[in-house]
């Protein structure tokens, strides 16, 4: 019992340091994105990067299929791509929404981060999708009360004919 006891003990320590032997994985934040994922038409979001290891990073390319990006709250149009140089405390630009509104199931934007290590390889990447703003229905309930109330009298007229019917029957039994 005691051999299988400091047995338990010795896998417990070493599952214990193990997590600290893989402590150099690529850490990284991203902070201002829409909330929900759900932008709203026209507004720009400034979008701040945060890295583990700034001295791995070399450069940070930055992809957006719709609305525009900006190193500067100043947009000029169609700007699809950036690529930020190394940094030593983080990395910000500005993403314009587009303006137009869209269809149903339209007007996604996919972003994309791709953080570039010292020998061009990818130290890190991250994806995301953005959606254009939810729509809303109308402040009409989804079924008209028509429809409810002519819903609930069948029901009922269900019951109370489901219930006399029964009576009826039992009784022509006992005769």
């Amino acid at each position: 019992m005691y051999p299988f006891r400091k047995g338990l003990l010795v896998v417990l320590a070493i599952c214990l340091f193990l997590p600290l032997s893989q402590a150099e994985d690529s850490v990284y934040r991203v902070d201002g994105l829409p909330d929900n994922l759900h932008f709203v038409t026209g507004e720009s979001y400034e979008i701040t990067l945060t890295a583990g290891n700034y001295s791995a990073i070399s450069a940070v390319n930055i992809t957006v299929t719709n609305g525009t990006l900006s190193e500067t709250t100043e947009f000029t149009a169609d700007v699809h791509q950036l690529v930020l140089s190394s940094s030593d405390d983080g990395w910000t630009f500005n993403w314009q929404a587009p303006e137009e509104s869209f269809e149903l199931g339209e007007g996604e934007a996919e972003l994309s981060i791709i953080f570039e290590d010292q020998d061009g390889g990818i130290w890190s990447s991250y994806n995301s999708v953005l959606r254009p703003p939810e729509i809303d229905a109308h402040d009409e309930p989804r079924v008209p009360q028509w429809a409810l109330s002519m819903a609930w009298t069948g029901a009922s007229l269900t019951v109370i004919l489901t219930v006399i019917g029964a009576i009826v029957l039992r009784r022509d039994r006992l005769t």
